[in-house]
């Protein structure tokens, strides 16, 4: 945590001290978010609670809304707007509760979220702005209410979890494309995005030795961004 807020200090510095930036834009975003995951786990082996043979979980989503704030510092280059960007979510967003099938159930939220990005762009000739984004984002997974219910068939030999929850990084590179006009009435202009983040594995081992790992962590998320300019 302590890197993370680092880095987001020094890249606002950075942002706040581009002398040769012809623009600065501020706003605000609200996103629709749909966050796909699928993953492993160990099973008991005979006799043993300490995992056994690493088996298929399935695979899962959740849909959530959520919103960020984002500055960024922006110059004309030959034609194309290109502006440097910190796009951060202040709030934690809760993504999914997962049923207790499986035998556990568990609330997941991501929090600190944020994603630092480059975005080229290039007004039409009918006043409408084309942009693409490349960027590289880092959260928080936050899982909480982790509760243990009985084992089933095959699962006599399980000692319960005493884990009541844990969080883990994730990170990886973002892509997005959208349109913006200006808006006279906010000094500014309005945008709509598509954007997607692949997210690198990851893997949480528990009090009792099983081994949990979700991968193929995929967020797509529907945008709408208010941008006034300075």
């Amino acid at each position: 945590m302590f890197k993370k807020t680092i880095g987001i200090v020094s890249t606002i510095l950075f942002l706040s001290n581009v002398s040769y930036a012809d623009t600065t834009n501020i706003g605000v975003k609200l996103s629709y978010g749909n966050l796909e995951a699928s993953g492993t786990e160990s099973t008991d082996s005979a006799g043993s609670n300490t995992g056994g043979t690493v088996v298929d979980s399935g695979s899962g989503d959740g849909s959530f809304p959520f919103a960020s704030l984002f500055v960024e510092r922006e110059i004309e280059l030959d034609g194309f707007n290109v502006a440097l960007g910190l796009d951060y979510v202040p709030f934690e967003a809760e993504v999914d509760k997962l049923g207790g099938g499986d035998g556990t159930d568990a609330t997941v939220e991501l929090k600190d979220h944020f994603t630092i990005y480059v975005q080229p762009s290039k007004k039409l000739d009918n006043g409408i702005t084309v942009f693409g984004k490349l960027g590289y984002s880092q959260a928080d997974v936050k899982i909480s209410e982790v509760t243990r219910q009985t084992g089933g068939v095959g699962q006599t030999n399980d000692t319960a979890s005493t884990d009541t929850g844990a969080t883990r990084n994730l990170e990886g590179p973002t892509v997005g494309l959208g349109i913006e006009t200006d808006v006279t009435a906010i000094g500014g202009a309005v945008r709509l995005e598509y954007s997607y983040t692949d997210y690198d594995n990851i893997s949480y081992t528990t009090s009792n030795s099983k081994v949990l790992t979700a991968k193929d962590i995929e967020l797509q998320a529907i945008n709408l961004s208010f941008v006034k300019k300075f």
